[in-house]
């Protein structure tokens, strides 16, 4: 399949596709809350991580099998992609309060930027415009579930934890990305298609100026729940 141009940024189909998570984010959690038991709401909570799961997979088995892999690029290494990857591991049985905590902060404040300003050159029917559809809109959906549907409200603790392992993670991928010459996490050039990175300045003065911004997100990510957090 040769490859084709992304979509238009907040065209048609790009609104159309932000309609539809917005939509779902709505009345899923709150279908399943009101009108599922909860044997059924862990049924639906474990498709969801099983489709995402099998969106990365997709984003990766289609590359090898087409001859065009390329590990400074397509390993999961991006955050989105390595939640995606673990994401039936770490909730299939148990939800631990501390890391529903840290995949909300950083899967709303960053996975929503992918959804927004998406870093795609692939367009529909392609099986990677699937796959970044899948897991991008997926993880949101998906961690809104978790949080309306079990009542796990993130603390306004969770920002400075999740900060911190944000950090530390985007660290350790600098100084891969270093040795590798692979820009993992968009730490050593911006994203192709644009993203609020464009509006912070050149390298690495993107990086820094990212950093009390991520705060400010995280922060702003957290209001919807400070009467309920307030309260534990």
């Amino acid at each position: 399949m040769t490859e084709l141009p992304g979509i238009r940024f907040l065209g048609f189909e790009h609104f159309l596709i932000i309609f539809i998570t917005c939509s779902l984010c709505l009345w899923l959690p709150l279908f399943a809350r009101k009108r599922l038991a909860r044997r059924q709401q862990m049924r639906v909570q474990r498709g969801l991580s099983v489709i995402i799961c099998s969106g990365i997979l997709m984003a990766i088995i289609y590359p090898m099998a087409t001859g065009s892999f390329q590990w400074r690029q397509d390993l999961p290494l991006h955050l989105c992609d390595l939640f995606a990857l673990i994401l039936p591991l770490l909730f299939w049985k148990q939800l631990p309060r501390h890391l529903v905590e840290v995949f909300y902060y950083i899967i709303v404040g960053g996975t929503v930027q992918g959804v927004l300003t998406p870093d795609l050159s692939d367009s529909f029917p392609h099986p990677l415009y699937f796959s970044y559809w899948i897991v991008h809109c997926g993880l949101v959906l998906y961690i809104i579930f978790v949080v309306i549907v079990w009542k796990i409200y993130p603390r306004i603790s969770g920002i400075f934890k999740s900060f911190l392992w944000l950090n530390i993670y985007a660290l350790l991928m600098l100084v891969f990305n270093v040795l590798t010459g692979s820009n993992y996490l968009f730490l050593m050039e911006k994203p192709q298609f644009g993203s609020i990175l464009d509006l912070l300045g050149p390298w690495p003065w993107y990086i820094l100026a990212a950093e009390p911004l991520a705060l400010l997100i995280l922060w702003l990510i957290w209001l919807p729940f400070a009467r309920h957090t307030s309260r534990q």
